[in-house]
């Protein structure tokens, strides 16, 4: 049968001497053959294309094979599918790794490029929508500031791994409406009229998993089965939090006209701290960080200022506290993490940063603060220093 991997395109190689592969199309054919030639794998399938060709997932030892297409920079993401995949998350991140590595169609990638590119496209549609780059009519050409955009939020997840955040906003109708959601859904699973549990869950399904630390119910999308185990990896989608959870602890999800994600969506978004690089390859270090975030962030209604929005819907955010420290101060988070050495200012700027200035030399004298009185990863000096 023919199988076609969904969400990403990799290079062709050359199908005969006289035709020319693409940049890395036989390097990507050849890791192809590696991994998977004459392996047990399983596939999960999506979709049919025209010619009847099956289009899916494909999993080698329990990994995404698309995903360590992405890795090894012999593919790219197709957004568009991408979005409406239960794999978007992960598939973004592996190739944001690819192209911060420079590993292979990503050799040349010049990130101050892109986001300009990103930047220009905004600015165009914001011109034709409302006749100025910042969304402001004028008749002078002068250049109003661009409108700062302060959300109220509540950081629902922090990533392990990388300090990425999961958030819900804290809007009065968006509140109510998962409040009463939860409600509704906790009370239906109660019931043992909808305990039965699911044989064997399907990749990108929204299902019902009960969460192993409090024993409730909540809405979760499936992100890949271990049929042996007889478990599956799931996202919470309206916390942003992931586990592995037994196929007995997993249901159908109820009425779709009442816990659907049409009904309300999933309400965790993806967002980063701005001006902080977290030390990711040193796991004490970033465990403070974390310990950081949890005790100072997480669970709380906090400000998030928007800075910038990815191609993928990501954010990235300058989080404030209004109440920081116990005291009603407000503080900036992501000051307080780079002051105490918990996180350094990028030394690769994206093209959006390079243009706040004054916010970099700000957190710039924080970052010195933290190497003067020697705290979390300047604990031994300068590790930035050859």
């Amino acid at each position: 049968l023919t199988f076609v991997l969904s969400c990403i395109r990799a290079p062709r190689s050359a199908r005969n001497p006289n035709e020319k592969a693409e940049p890395f199309g036989q390097e990507a054919h050849d890791f192809a053959n590696r991994r998977c030639l004459q392996r047990d794998v399983e596939i999960d399938v999506e979709s049919t294309d025209k010619q009847g060709g099956f289009i899916g997932t494909l999993y080698i030892n329990r990994e995404n094979f698309a995903k360590l297409l992405l890795e090894e920079g012999y593919a790219t993401v197709h957004a568009y599918s991408a979005e409406q995949s239960a794999h978007a998350n992960e598939l973004f991140d592996s190739e944001r790794r690819a192209k911060d590595a420079r590993k292979g169609v990503w050799q040349d990638y010049d990130p101050a490029a892109e986001e300009a590119d990103g930047e220009a496209m905004q600015d165009s549609i914001n011109t034709k929508t409302n006749g100025t780059a910042n969304g402001t009519s004028s008749n002078d050409g002068a250049t109003a500031p661009v409108k700062p955009d302060y959300r109220d939020i509540m950081i629902s997840h922090i990533d392990p791994a990388t300090c990425a955040l999961k958030f819900q906003h804290i809007a009065p109708t968006a509140s109510h409406a998962l409040s009463n959601l939860m409600s509704a859904f906790r009370t239906f699973h109660l019931s043992p009229s909808s305990s039965s549990s699911i044989a064997a869950p399907k990749t990108g399904e929204i299902l019902a998993a009960k969460f192993s630390e409090d024993g409730e119910w909540y809405r979760a999308r499936i992100r890949r089965n271990d049929r042996d185990a007889k478990t599956s990896e799931v996202l919470f989608i309206d916390y942003g939090n992931s586990e592995s959870v037994p196929w007995k602890n997993i249901r159908a999800l109820g009425p779709a006209e009442k816990f659907g994600t049409a009904k309300l969506k999933p309400q965790a978004v993806d967002a980063q701290l701005s001006f902080c690089q977290f030390p990711t390859g040193n796991k004490e270090y970033m465990d403070d960080a974390v310990a950081f975030l949890r005790e100072n962030v997480e669970g709380k209604q906090v400000v998030g200022s928007v800075d910038f929005v990815e191609k993928d819907g990501g954010l990235w955010l300058t989080v404030f506290d209004p109440n920081g420290r116990g005291k009603g101060v407000e503080v900036n988070v992501n000051e307080e993490v780079v002051s105490e050495g918990l996180a350094m200012v990028p030394r690769k700027l994206k093209g959006w940063e390079t243009g706040r200035e004054d916010v970099l030399k700000r957190f710039r004298e924080r970052e010195e603060e933290a190497k003067g009185s020697r705290r979390g990863m300047w604990e031994y000096g300068d590790l930035t220093e050859d």
